[in-house]
């Protein structure tokens, strides 16, 4: 098959929905289909494959840009996979299948796009005058988890259902695995025995929902307790939280490690002994982080989410908390802290379950099986 994956984002950046459309190209491409993504042109970067098109965009806001050339460059595809939201991008796609619908659409829902101020009424208005229109043209809208679907804005339009297929992500089981990085920690000035708390995710205000600022707050009052956290991440907002975090005098046991080469991520997990995961809303849809973390044999606390809350699953492979709640947080950071038993059998329980249910074979081919179903209706 020639498959188009369209996405808003693409690594070197990080962010789950690029790096979703990355997993799906890499290893499409590796089973034998011819699939190229396309992307805005957000910065040069020079050793892209010549399957990755970064595509001139005349207006450009934050991660969404306006690429009309889509509605030309998509052609001769036998699909298009689009990754949504895509503000700027999703339009062009649409126009594109209404020249050509026998060309099939498959559409990712990430999640619903949230914000507040001024940004969020352009969500608004988008959602209500646009996004009927996007939706009802795609054959087919994967969503991760049943619970998000029928909690997203896709819920409100009854004729939408027979269209959704759930269809979750998945995690490299022999990338992210059990196992110990004591140079990691001697490194990082960590001592022997002192738990370690991880959290991963962009330091910047695309990424505002992440929850850095709750867990900081629980922190505070944790000055008893013998624990260490590493951040891993980068982004505009650093050295905001990393003021705000020597402010509440815990700048000698937090360590901003800022972006993580790909093939170091891994040893960062194998290093903590619990994931913290503190999203406030429903713009955290998943949690590939999650993912990684219980691959690692980590038990993640993160925040009862739809979507989230069937990632982790509460007093099975981790714990979950009321979101923008801190208080809870730190009774289930303590909780985790205090019975080391607990801790180690829930991130058993977490490997166990990664394996079981979130393993690429399998989810790759359900998602092989949808693309051909989608063609075998086109024909």
């Amino acid at each position: 098959m020639k498959i188009a994956q369209v996405v808003c984002t693409y690594p070197p950046y990080r962010g789950g929905i690029g790096q979703v459309a990355y997993e799906y190209v890499e290893r499409l491409r590796l089973r034998g289909h011819r699939v190229h993504v396309f992307t805005p042109r957000h910065r040069l970067v020079a050793d892209d494959p010549k399957y990755v098109h970064r595509v001139p965009s005349p207006v450009h806001l934050g991660n969404a840009g306006f690429l009309p050339s889509l509605s030309w460059r998509l052609k001769g595809f036998d699909l298009v996979h689009l990754h949504y939201p895509f503000f700027g991008g999703a339009e062009p796609v649409i126009v594109r299948k209404y020249l050509a619908d026998h060309q099939g659409l498959i559409m990712t829902y990430h999640m619903d796009a949230v914000a507040a101020g001024v940004k969020g009424a352009l969500f608004a208005a988008h959602r209500r005058l646009l996004f009927p229109w996007i939706v009802s043209r795609a054959d087919r809208i994967l969503v991760s988890t049943q619970g998000y679907a029928d909690t997203s804005a896709l819920s409100k339009y009854p004729e939408l259902q027979n269209k959704i297929e759930i269809q979750p992500f998945s995690v490299d089981l022999e990338r992210f695995h059990p196992g110990a990085a004591e140079n990691l920690r001697v490194q990082l000035g960590i001592k022997v025995g002192v738990p370690v708390l991880l959290f991963v995710g962009g330091l910047d205000s695309a990424h505002y929902f992440k929850g850095l600022p709750v867990l900081l707050s629980a922190l505070s009052e944790m000055a008893a307790y013998p624990w260490h956290l590493v951040i891993v991440g980068s982004g505009a907002l650093r050295a905001t939280f990393e003021a705000e975090a020597a402010a509440l005098n815990l700048a000698d046991r937090i360590h901003f490690v800022g972006a993580v080469d790909p093939e170091n991520l891994p040893e960062y997990y194998r290093l903590a002994d619990m994931h913290c995961f503190p999203s406030i809303n429903r713009a955290e849809a998943f949690g590939l982080v999650a993912l990684e973390a219980a691959a690692s044999g980590l038990p993640t606390i993160a925040s009862a989410l739809p979507g989230v809350s069937e990632v982790v699953l509460d007093g099975e492979t981790g714990l979950l908390v009321p979101p923008n709640d801190a208080a809870a947080l730190r009774a289930a950071l303590v909780l985790l802290l205090e019975q080391v038993d607990l801790r180690e059998r829930l991130g058993l329980s977490a490997r166990k379950r990664a394996e079981a249910s979130f393993a690429w074979p399998p989810l790759l081919e359900r998602l092989e099986q949808t693309y051909r179903a989608v063609l075998a209706e086109k024909n």
